[in-house]
């Protein structure tokens, strides 16, 4: 009996150190607030090594320097935060202990990562397929073994394709490298053309669309994967102008809702600041325009400098997107919400994403370090520009680990 009881104590020892590789998740839990905190334990020649991320504060890859586990006890010390934690091995997949940083201690409790769903760069486990959700709505479903949940990406502003990039302008395949990246990690994804883009390339007749159409059209989208593909979970991921879209399509039949780079101001608030820091001489004609489109005025007389922006064909657009406060609909979502922006993004600062958040303070809000707008990582400024045209560099790293924590942790 004394042998049966030793073996199975030894086993039990062995298992434990296996359980206790992997990905962690957990919130540390300070007054009136929640700070995400991602552990990631190996075991390399014998010896136990880790890295944490802290998504909300813009850290990632930080490196534990002492890993212990003893007893069932899990011990962490990283010397640059002066950081320590203890937390006991309760089952296979909860760690239940505290994190203390100088005299301070927070309860932090651990949930295991499913591993079908952690961050895997590194093999191909998914197919494209084209999907014809309408005859002018075309789009690419990245499929993969999970059949359950699906993201939804709704691209930004302008005639842009299924990949993120905008016809005659810009071609970075911004949303094509985080498709496949979100796919990479289980996630299946569809991505569509703009209805604007089939127009174009098949030499139709442009009518007169408002901001309405873009939202009818991701509502359409919604309900044919929801309704015909089947799918349990829907995400929605807007980028840019696709963020106000999204979240306003997001009323029903969606499980939770990304913001990407959009912004928390009406557009007009953003066009004035944009105008003045790239033409700031048109500051006064800008405002005018404005003004009247407030007002659900077409502008005849518009500055020659201005005409690609308020084109009399785009005006009735702009007159529906002024309308809408991307604050007040974000307010109405009571699914879980993430916020992204980056701090190289030159379109829209990140007091946007402050905006966002502080309209829905149940969602989360992470400012990534380098990202610009297009989801790419900029170490200097005159690279920004550049990046908008290089289709093969590739997006930030950090982006699709902040999204899939953020769908792990809402069970998603």
């Amino acid at each position: 009996m004394k042998q049966i009881i030793l073996l199975f104590i030894l086993l039990f020892g062995f298992s434990s150190f296996a359980q206790i590789e992997g990905t962690w998740n957990g919130n540390i839990e300070i007054p009136n607030q929640k700070l995400p905190f991602i552990l990631h334990i190996t075991k390399e020649n014998g010896q136990f090594k880790a890295t944490s991320d802290s998504p909300s504060q813009g850290g990632f890859g930080l490196e534990i320097n002492e890993v212990r586990f003893e007893n069932n006890t899990l011990y962490l010390k990283q010397n640059q935060t002066m950081m320590t934690y203890e937390g006991k091995l309760v089952d296979e997949q909860n760690i239940k202990g505290d994190f203390k940083q100088g005299s301070y201690s927070f309860t932090l409790n651990l949930i295991k990562e499913d591993p079908k769903k952690s961050i895997s760069s590194f093999s191909k486990n998914y197919e494209v397929k084209e999907i014809k959700v309408s005859e002018e709505l075309i789009g690419d479903l990245y499929e993969t073994p999970n059949k359950e949940t699906v993201i939804l990406l709704i691209a930004g502003s302008g005639p842009t394709d299924r990949n993120g990039n905008t016809m005659g302008m810009a071609v970075n395949n911004s949303l094509k490298y985080l498709a496949e990246d979100l796919a990479k990690n289980n996630y299946d994804v569809f991505t569509y053309d703009k209805r604007v883009v089939y127009l174009l390339k098949n030499n139709k007749e442009i009518p007169t669309m408002d901001f309405q159409h873009g939202i009818n059209d991701a509502e359409t989208v919604i309900s044919y994967l929801k309704n015909t593909l089947g799918y349990k979970n829907i995400v929605v991921a807007g980028h840019s102008e696709g963020s106000l879209v999204g979240m306003t399509a997001s009323q029903k039949n969606v499980s939770a809702f990304i913001s990407l780079a959009g912004t928390g101001n009406t557009i007009d608030v953003i066009l004035k600041e944009q105008i003045n820091k790239q033409a700031p001489m048109l500051n006064d004609a800008n405002a005018k325009i404005l003004e009247q489109l407030k007002e659900g005025k077409i502008v005849k007389d518009v500055n020659p400098m201005l005409q690609s922006l308020y084109d009399e064909e785009n005006q009735p657009f702009l007159i529906d997107w002024i309308k809408r406060n991307p604050q007040n609909e974000i307010a109405k979502l009571n699914i879980p919400v993430l916020i992204i922006n980056g701090t190289k993004d030159i379109q829209v600062e990140e007091k946007e994403a402050e905006l966002l958040h502080k309209a829905n303070p149940k969602s989360t809000m992470v400012i990534i370090d380098n990202m610009n707008h297009i989801f790419k990582e900029i170490e200097k400024d005159e690279e920004n520009m550049a990046s908008y045209n290089n289709p093969n560099l590739p997006i930030q790293k950090d982006l699709t680990t902040v999204i899939v924590h953020f769908l792990n942790e809402n069970k998603l």
